[in-house]
């Protein structure tokens, strides 16, 4: 008997095990900071696995050898041709599987804005197949969203798993995704400000150490088990003060380049879905206008790694740089627009080092120049992916830790707040942001605004309130409400449709006249409440209505009262969502 005791003891404690990891996880960051360790490793595992798996597709489907089809100077014109086109037509079978495995995914941003950091990981790893699709028959899209996405589903994960605070999943995720970044860019730095600026939408101390865990992590592995690729610029010089002219009126170049390739997305999403060709078929339409732009110029295949080197490193033509720019963001666009995925990252930064280098050659022969070419390629890099991607810092640190220069960072610093503040005055979106908004949602970052949607009227309204019939008198009105037992009562019609609000004080002070219909003291007959609204549409609705008290109604259609809502409880639970946002306990 003593043994089978012992035995269901042994069993319990290892059931406690979970328990007490979370609540090691819950109480020290040292613990949370090893955690995501873990996760930044396994996102530079990721890293290296689709990277491995996209340039063998790549060299298949387009018959090369090198790193990347953008790269290559000539390549077959069938395949060039034809491989976006089958390349779309994959992508409409998997939308065929989407529709019947998988709901709408979040990706990194909106899951830590709306969902508190909980992502699905079949459909994160479905998005990211999708993108790899894409990326390896050469639409213009890189592979930066899927790494993000798979890095950030897998430790949205385990977050779940081990029940993670709200709080503390979201920096999970956003640890997950800078680590992936920092492992695709070799640059650690790079890849927890993109994890800071764009995942978490703020700095905070407490995803500090997770945060730079995570990408030092990915970082660390990739340069144990691979070569990491890198840009790999030098420059030790300092920029004349007359430079920065240039540099300023770069950056603007460089922000209404990135509005433009923004709003083309949605413009050409907007004529595709007016055509008559079903949605399903639009990536096949695109893949073929990708495949005859690129007879013209291969580079502007896929993401734009080989392409970015070759801009960088060698000097191409002016006309061949403009040639190059126009239809890399025509492809981009259209790659987006019709269906494609993946995302903007790479395209936006060699979109901005060919605009840089072109601006270079124009100001060279106007004004002279007394920097090398290269360096306003750089500033044009960061200051078009800035614009696009909308990440200063993030930008700023990635020319940091590929050129080693303090004066280059200053200038890319420079632009990148000059391209950030023109599109958000001339925009207002970033092109995560612009995404979410074109599917109407409300999103400008990824701060956490789940908890206000959560926070509805529906989950805090006072359920079974009195109600009355509008149509009885004063008399039998004071005699089913007496005075003290409630603040308000709903009046309603013959139906049960709310017709209007009515003060329990003001039915009792009324002693002349009795036989009155209880409406005539009523209140409010227009202005109420629906579940679905959040606290800060009540608190609004409390201030337009000039009230303290509003009714809660089932729907506009069906008006029947739930119950009764007060500002002063609003404000209240406002306050205390707030302040755990604020100031989250570790």
């Amino acid at each position: 008997m003593r043994q089978r005791r012992t035995s269901i003891q042994w069993i319990k404690r290892r059931l406690r095990a979970p328990f007490r990891l979370r609540a090691l996880l819950r109480r020290d960051e040292i613990a949370f900071a090893l955690l995501a360790l873990c996760v930044g490793i396994g996102a530079g595992l990721s890293v290296l696995l689709w990277e491995i798996v996209l340039r063998a597709m790549s060299q298949i489907i387009f018959n090369f050898e090198g790193y990347d089809t953008s790269g290559q100077l000539a390549l077959d014109p069938w395949r060039v041709l034809l491989g976006p086109v089958v390349g779309g037509g994959l992508l409409t079978l998997s939308y065929l599987v989407a529709r019947r495995y998988f709901a709408r995914v979040s990706d990194p941003i909106e899951a830590n804005a709306l969902r508190g950091g909980q992502m699905q990981v079949g459909g994160s790893l479905f998005i990211s197949f999708q993108t790899l699709v894409s990326s390896a028959f050469g639409a213009s899209v890189g592979m930066e969203a899927a790494y993000t996405q798979t890095a950030s589903g897998l430790a949205s994960a385990l977050g779940q798993k081990m029940r993670l605070r709200r709080e503390d999943l979201r920096y999970l995720v956003a640890a997950a995704a800078g680590a992936a970044v920092a492992a695709a860019f070799n640059a650690p730095m790079t890849g927890a400000f993109y994890a800071f600026e764009l995942v978490i939408a703020a700095y905070t101390s407490a995803a500090l150490l997770p945060v730079l865990a995570a990408a030092i992590g990915a970082v660390g592995t990739v340069r144990l088990l691979a070569e990491p690729e890198g840009f790999n610029l030098h420059f030790a010089g300092q920029l004349p003060a007359h430079t920065y002219v240039a540099i300023i009126l770069l950056s603007l170049v460089c922000a209404l380049i990135g509005i433009l390739v923004m709003r083309s997305v949605g413009l050409i999403e907007r004529v595709l879905a007016r055509s008559p060709i079903p949605g399903l078929f639009h990536p096949v339409l695109g893949g073929i206008a990708v495949g005859i732009m690129a007879l013209a110029t291969p580079q502007i295949l896929s993401s734009g790694h080989g392409a970015l080197n070759i801009v960088l490193a060698e000097n191409p033509a002016p006309l061949v740089l403009l040639v190059l720019l126009v239809l890399k963001c025509v492809a981009s666009a259209i790659s987006i627009g019709s269906g494609f995925r993946g995302g903007l990252f790479f395209a936006s930064l060699l979109l901005g080092a060919v605009a840089g280098k072109l601006f270079a050659i124009i100001w060279l022969v106007a004004f002279g120049l007394d920097v090398p070419i290269v360096l306003l390629s750089v500033v044009g890099m960061c200051a078009m992916a800035t614009a696009i991607i909308g990440a200063p810092l993030t930008m700023s640190l990635l020319a940091l830790e590929t050129t080693a220069s303090l004066p280059l960072t200053l200038a890319v610093l420079i632009s990148s707040l000059i391209a950030t503040a023109t599109v958000r005055r001339l925009f207002g979106f970033s092109f995560a942001t612009w995404r979410f908004h074109l599917r109407g949602e409300a999103i400008r970052s990824a701060a956490d605004i789940g908890w206000l949607r959560e926070l509805s009227v529906g989950r805090l309204v006072r359920r079974h309130s009195p109600t009355m019939p509008a149509t009885i008198t004063l008399a039998e009105g004071q005699r089913r409400v007496p005075l003290g037992s409630t603040k308000y009562v709903a009046l309603v019609d013959d139906l049960g449709g709310y017709t209007a609000l009515l003060s329990v004080s003001d039915l009792h002070s009324e002693t002349q006249n009795l036989t009155r219909e209880v409406r005539s003291l009523a209140t409010q007959a227009e202005h109420h409440l629906l579940p679905d609204q959040n606290v800060r549409d009540a608190l609004a609705k409390f201030a337009r209505d000039e009230t303290d008290v509003l009714a809660v109604l089932t729907s506009v259609e069906d008006r029947r009262p739930l119950g009764l809502l007060t500002e002063q409880y609003c404000l209240r639970r406002y306050t205390e969502e707030m302040n755990k946002r604020l100031y989250p306990s570790k």
